[in-house]
């Protein structure tokens, strides 16, 4: 007895089914890489908070924030235009390089940056830029690498350098803890000298980050990419500055470090949603209209579900517990949690929304978006964060980021009906 041959239908039905698995699994993936990413930034902060007062804790944040812009820029000058390109599917060698490269000089410029500033400061703060720029290059090459494998189908790569990464720390965090005391600098040493051996095999993974040369000619094969992400880039990195340099002005270094403290657990609600609308790229480029307007509505969709469990958490946890996990007493920080939550998921939703007009070619609307956002937040911050204190700064910076996703999705909504019109 002979089993009949599957028809070409069957086939082509089969094929169809086993690419929408394979993207499946690929995308959650990537998610869970975004989540173990942002649990690293989280667990940073987390052990840092207890061991600093409010105001040692402004001056922390204000340091990390370097890395966390640094991983924006460098991602707008190589990971993104990587992606939408689809620069390694179509096996251009010098441009993976190129790209690659241009990351980490990002890194290596920030790591300079940070040795000059350390030059004019003293104190805590001269410790953490130290630390922060011989963290610099490797973060970007790490960081970078992750982009790669997601581009090249294999984001089970990334993850195990992650979770390398967190696992790495967390251990180094639990032996100081056992031999001797920790405080924020010790903690921000160990982030970084755990990231050192996770580089080093994601090099082996995806290849040199040396190739200085092919940097120019990736710069002009993506100069019409490049300056739309670059400029939203600089936008978010100036803007995350400001508003916190401006919040120190106004309620002081124990006012920021305060509200810096109630950003722990959104921070890493921020990062894992702009990391996972980031991957998008790739998933989104050269899509249809209607594909480049539902895939971030799902996203945006699933941060409002996360965002809102969050606030759940947040209501049910425990203030003796949160007390003694940040440093400070919880009852009057978790009104300011809440609020945050909101931010966190307007922030989301807008740039998924941005990010989905870079995939369509639209890369220039998120520098108008984030001149809206920008000009908007500090006005409010400082307005309201003079009347209010750290209440009134995360009420203006909440405000600033809806007025960011109406523009976002409006622009992104106009576009999709008018591609739409155009290919009907």
């Amino acid at each position: 007895m002979t089993t009949a041959a599957p028809t070409p239908s069957g086939q082509t039905r089969l094929g169809a089914l086993k690419r929408v698995v394979a993207t499946g699994v690929s995308q959650s993936a990537v998610a869970l890489d975004q989540l173990v990413f942002s649990a690293i930034t989280f667990a940073v902060q987390l052990v840092a908070a207890p061991v600093s007062t409010d105001a040692e804790f402004g001056v922390f944040s204000l340091i990390a924030i370097v890395q966390i812009g640094q991983w924006y820029l460098g991602r707008a000058i190589g990971a993104e235009p990587l992606l939408v390109a689809k620069t390694v599917g179509t096996n251009d060698t010098r441009g993976v390089r190129g790209a690659a490269a241009a990351s980490l000089l990002v890194g290596v410029a920030i790591g300079v940056g940070c040795l000059v500033v350390a030059l004019f400061v003293g104190g805590p703060a001269r410790t953490l830029l130290l630390i922060q720029a011989f963290a610099s290059p490797f973060t970007a090459v790490l960081d970078h690498s992750r982009y790669v494998n997601y581009a090249k189908q294999k984001p089970m790569r990334a993850l195990f350098t992650d979770a390398a990464w967190l696992v790495l720390f967390l251990a180094a965090v639990g032996t100081a803890i056992l031999v001797g005391e920790l405080n924020a600098s010790g903690t921000y040493l160990l982030w970084a000298l755990a990231c050192v051996p996770l580089t080093l095999v994601a090099v082996a993974l995806t290849g040199t980050p040396f190739s200085f040369g092919a940097v120019k000619d990736w710069v002009r094969s993506r100069r019409d990419l490049l300056p739309g992400f670059l400029i939203d880039a600089v936008y978010l990195t100036a803007g995350t500055w400001a508003t916190f340099g401006v919040t120190a002005v106004v309620t002081g270094l124990d006012g920021l470090g305060l509200l810096r403290k109630a950003l722990v657990p959104v921070t890493a609600l921020t990062v894992l949603f702009i990391g996972i609308s980031n991957s998008l790229l790739a998933h989104l480029a050269g899509r249809t209209p209607r594909e480049v307007v539902r895939a971030p509505m799902l996203v945006s969709g699933a941060a409002a579900a996360v965002s809102a469990l969050a606030a759940l958490l947040t209501l049910l946890a425990p203030a003796g517990f949160m007390t003694t996990a940040l440093g400070t007493p919880w009852e009057g920080l978790r009104p300011v949690v809440l609020l945050l939550l909101v931010y966190a998921f307007l922030l989301a939703t807008a740039q998924t929304a941005m990010v989905a007009a870079k995939a369509s070619g639209r890369a220039w609307l998120g520098p108008r978006v984030r001149t809206v956002q920008f000009v908007t937040e500090l006005v409010l911050v400082a307005s309201l964060g003079l009347w209010l204190g750290v209440a009134g700064v995360a009420l203006g910076m909440t405000i600033a980021w809806l007025v960011a996703a109406a523009l976002a999705w409006g622009g992104v909504l106009r576009h999709g009906d008018q591609a739409a019109a155009t290919t009907g």
